[in-house]
């Protein structure tokens, strides 16, 4: 059962000179908003409005992702539907591809503040809620979409990596030369010229 809740009007401002741009909530029958999470996805379909129509929960994995679509098809009332999930360059990640892959519009979604969850809670489906709230007052020719593969994410995981290697290095080092110390004369003086010298005072 989806709880009672106020939705918000989706309407903005223009200036006089203002070129009038389409709200991504003016060209879609229904927007999904997911709330990613290590195990468990919450998702929530909306109209246009931000009234929302339904609400599931899914495995992250395959069998989760092909539930969703499934999911999708079922409840949508129109074929214009966008995908704005949470955490697509982390536990979004699968989901966010296996919904491009379907042939539907992915949305990255950043997660939301505190001033967007300010008199809200927190909560997945509160979330979800706020997915597909910042995804409908977004332009409709400026969506922000997943940039978790290809050369970015390539790069994103070589540095990672890289980090973690040298923060083991690091450790190992640090151990080596702890043990030096404690040895005999030699093997203190090799801990002694291994270790950095402080520079000389001008």
């Amino acid at each position: 059962m989806i709880p009672s809740r106020p939705v918000p009007t989706l309407t903005r401002r223009l200036r006089k000179d203002a070129r009038p741009v389409a709200m991504l909530a003016e060209v879609v029958d229904a927007v999904v908003g997911v709330d990613t999470h290590r195990d468990i996805h919450q998702g929530e379909i909306a109209y246009p409005s931000g009234t929302p129509i339904a609400t599931c929960s899914i495995n992250n994995d395959s069998s989760g992702y092909a539930e969703l679509l499934a999911w999708i098809a079922q409840h949508t009332p129109g074929p214009r539907v966008a995908v704005s999930i949470e955490g697509t360059r982390s536990y979004g990640a699968g989901l966010a591809r296996a919904v491009a892959a379907a042939g539907l519009l992915v949305i990255e979604c950043e997660h939301p503040d505190r001033k967007q969850r300010r008199g809200k809670g927190k909560s997945d489906s509160i979330d979800a809620h706020l997915a597909v709230l910042t995804a409908l007052r977004l332009d409709a020719d400026r969506l922000p979409t997943p940039r978790a593969d290809g050369d970015r994410e390539a790069l994103r995981i070589l540095l990672s990596a890289r980090q973690e290697i040298t923060t083991t290095t690091t450790g190992q080092i640090n151990r080596l030369r702890a043990l030096l110390r404690t040895g005999d004369d030699t093997e203190r003086h090799l801990a002694a010229a291994d270790s950095p010298q402080p520079p000389s005072p001008p």
